[in-house]
């Protein structure tokens, strides 16, 4: 039997497994991850992806929590196993051992974690590495529709496993036991369904060495306990029934107490502090700068005096007020080389003869060129290509186990921390873990799993007495909530800009008057956020009022440099508003104060590199002086490469992506069609690739726009549909406004060609429904920039 179940996987990629798993053969390398140790959002493919990333040397143990962006957002918005079916198909292409992916116990795995399977099993060809689900016992609800989605696929694939031990059926005294083996046992029931040793001992106080003699004890003497390998244990159903009810309560809570506690302190181990602020470590460094406090202070109360754009946006190239020379400017990617971006280009931004030079760029993003006689843009690629080679695959001896140490991990171990305080009776702890835990799952790409903790601690929080402190929980739990509805894709889950409003309003009515000032200026930059993306000029006047108050609270905080990393937020709000002059002055701040540590400080570099998105962008927005258009939009292209660069280094494909969009808007307005499409389509690719539903919106639509001058009609409906499909998906009132300028751009091109009139009236039908959804007016002209 274990012969014909492991060839037959071989051959059919993906094959369910009734009862136990059989040895595999001795050239396989298994992927194993139990379902049974502590059920958890997504938990399974989670632990599956850590796993996969630390075979391919891309382990992110070195991965720091980053500060709340607003109108930048740093959400990744993937889905989970989109994300993971990338790694093992990486996995796959590796010469050496033949891996093999094992989901044990599936039938034990959270709701969402099943559904994620049956979107791999049900999509043929995607997997290319084998994948292995283990069903111990009688599978009901979501794990039956997996089982059946398997049998679907190929009534074959459903086999047999081997059968049960004879000794799980005797049975046991348990009583008779040695009293530290029977200590083990019952430890190891509270733990969970698995138990993992490293934990078991740190409950018991003891090495663990000793717990795995006590538990090899146990196994001789005919106890059914099974070693599932990398320290992984489990029992089966009756055991743990019988074990769980032999502890006495008054125990059982002291166990969930210290279980709560060890896994919350190994979470917060697990999660490197960020770097320290310049305003902490970096004051002297700051002050020797000569931009202190006072001068933050100065910068931002300023006039506003009309600033005529194309010489002032020169003069910040240049660091000379009012004019001067740019410097060497970048010429703009050759249309006859395939590149989006070159790694040979100079830095645009002249820096002081004083200045540390720049730190190279270590990567190269290379656009492959299209196909010969391709028509559609979706069918485009981009290629990451890195100067350097991938890492070499891990060796391992052919055991026919991943012999990787434990990682500890913050999310796992925070909802597993939250577990253990319910169960002890510490609700409000329990709420706490479960927020830093949706945190965790927001910052890894599993929106879905952020919301399920977020809601978990909600309901925590509903059954409890009201209080500050809980008050202060609650509106933390929706701050999380309405981050994730609002950079997330996933209309159909509620992912939109009115729930996210909704949420972080609700988490607003929650703060006292006392609240920490971290936690009010987190709430009011994520609504400032919402507001952005929401676009229409009440949102924006919200949005510039939320973020002016966080400054604000930071300055009477005494954090002048928190505040002044609130320009660019400023800055953006400006630029949409269109008042480019008040936005140029709050952006060329930002530089003064952030350009000598971005060599050193990825923090800084961001900044840096917002400024110069933002620079880029002022050009699309701002009214330029009759006959200086040209010049404008070549110097908001040197801004532009130069975000594409410090992006590149920051390896923040999201802010790339809409970095090219930014260039592809620039080359259009300049006519260079040819530039403009490669930018945008490689914009689009990684937005597709990444999910975010903002920025496809927004490219789907300029690529549109381009496709239509280059006399691909039909393509260009297809986008501006999918432009329009996107901007209703998320509500976005602006999105919808400059979707109802383009097609009334579109169908005037196109009013003498009925062979589109087809594809444009659907596009008419879904503007309109989502006009009425949203309560958008039709604009009487095209007033807005786009």
């Amino acid at each position: 039997m274990s012969d014909t179940l492991w060839q037959k996987l071989h051959e059919k990629m993906i094959i369910a497994a009734r009862g136990r798993l059989p040895d595999p053969p001795p050239d396989s390398q298994l992927i194993r991850v139990s379902c049974e140790v502590a059920p958890a959002a997504l938990r399974p493919l989670l632990e599956a992806r850590r796993l996969t990333e630390a075979i391919l040397g891309e382990a992110r143990s070195g991965r720091s929590r980053p500060r709340t962006r607003t109108l930048f957002g740093d959400t990744p918005e993937r889905a989970t196993e989109a994300v993971v079916v990338e790694l093992w198909n990486r996995l796959a292409k590796q010469n050496g051992a033949r891996w093999v992916v094992v989901f044990d116990a599936v039938e034990r795995a959270d709701e969402a974690t099943l559904a994620a399977l049956s979107r791999i099993v049900q999509q043929p060809g995607w997997l290319r590495l084998p994948l292995l689900l283990v069903f111990r016992d009688e599978p009901k609800a979501a794990a039956a529709e997996l089982l059946a989605a398997v049998r679907a696929r190929d009534g074959d694939s459903v086999v047999r496993g081997e059968e049960a031990l004879a000794s799980e059926a005797k049975p046991i005294q348990w009583s008779s036991l040695p009293p530290d083996v029977l200590r083990a046992l019952r430890a190891g029931a509270l733990i969970g369904p698995g138990f993992e040793v490293r934990i078991l001992a740190e409950l018991l106080s003891v090495d663990p060495e000793l717990v795995l003699e006590r538990l090899q004890h146990a196994i001789d003497l005919g106890v059914p306990v099974e070693d599932r390998g990398e320290g992984k244990f489990s029992l089966p159903s009756s055991a743990l029934s019988a074990l769980s009810a032999s502890i006495i309560p008054s125990l059982a809570q002291a166990w969930h107490r210290k279980l709560g506690r060890l896994l919350g302190a190994r979470a917060a181990r697990a999660i490197p502090p960020p770097p320290p602020a310049p305003g902490i470590a970096g004051t002297a460094k700051f002050q020797a700068e000569s931009v202190d406090d006072a001068r933050v202070a100065e910068i931002i109360d300023m006039s506003h005096e009309v600033v005529d754009l194309a010489s002032e946006t020169a003069a910040a190239t240049s660091g000379t007020p009012g004019g001067g020379d740019a410097g060497a400017r970048p010429v703009a990617p050759d249309a006859s080389r395939p590149q989006a971006v070159s790694g040979e280009i100079s830095d645009p931004v002249e820096s002081a003869p004083s200045d540390p030079p720049r730190r190279p760029v270590q990567r190269k993003t290379v656009l492959a060129p299209p196909a010969e006689g391709a028509r559609s843009t979706r069918r485009k690629t981009l290629v990451l290509k890195p100067d350097v080679d991938m890492p070499a695959p891990v060796e391992l001896a052919a055991t026919g186990r991943v012999a990787a140490a434990p990682v500890g991990d913050p999310l796992i171990d925070n909802v597993r921390a939250a577990e253990h305080m319910r169960r002890a009776g510490d609700l409000d702890s329990a709420a706490e873990h479960l927020c830093e835990a949706a945190r965790e799952a927001a910052a890894m790409g599993a929106p879905q799993a952020a919301v399920e903790h977020a809601n978990g601690a909600l309901a925590l929080l509903a059954t409890l007495p009201v209080g500050v402190s809980r008050q202060r929980l609650k509106a933390r739990a929706l701050l999380e909530l309405g981050r994730v509805q609002w950079q997330a894709p996933g209309y159909e889950h509620g992912f939109t800009l009115a729930r996210a409003r909704a949420s972080l309003e609700a988490a607003r009515a929650e703060l006292d008057a006392d609240a920490p000032v971290e936690l009010v200026v987190d709430l009011a930059q994520a609504l400032a956020g919402v507001h952005f993306d929401l676009g229409d000029a009440p949102s924006l006047a919200q949005a510039l009022a939320e973020v002016e108050e966080a400054s604000r609270l930071l300055h009477a905080a005494n954090d002048a440099i928190g505040a002044a990393r609130l320009f660019n937020d400023q800055a953006a709000v400006r630029v949409r508003m269109g008042d480019g002059a008040h936005a140029l002055k709050l952006l060329r701040a930002s530089r003064a104060i952030f350009d000598a540590r971005a060599q050193d400080d990825p923090a800084a570099l961001r900044e840096l590199a917002e400024s110069e998105h933002l620079l880029a962008n002022l050009p699309l927005h701002a009214r330029m002086r009759l006959g200086r258009e040209e010049e404008g939009y070549a110097i908001g292209l040197d801004h532009a490469i130069a975000a594409e660069r410090a992006f590149r280094e920051l390896d923040d494909d999201r802010e790339l992506a809409r970095v090219w969009e930014t260039m592809g808007r620039l080359e259009l307005k300049r006519l260079r069609l040819e530039e403009a499409r490669l930018r945008l389509e490689a914009a689009f690719e990684v937005q597709t690739r990444i999910g975010d539903l903002t920025g496809l919106a927004q490219t789907t639509e300029f690529l549109s726009e381009v496709l239509a001058w280059c006399g691909r009609n039909a393509e260009a409906i297809t986008m501006l549909r999918d432009s329009v499909v996107y901007n209703r998906d998320k509500g976005s009132p602006r999105g919808l406004v400059s979707n109802r300028q383009a097609f009334t751009a579109l169908s005037s091109r196109f009013a003498q060609l009925p062979q589109h009139a087809g594809g444009l009236r659907e596009v008419e039908i879904l503007l309109t429904a989502g006009e009425r959804e949203l309560g958008v007016s039709r604009p009487s002209g095209a007033t807005e920039a786009r």
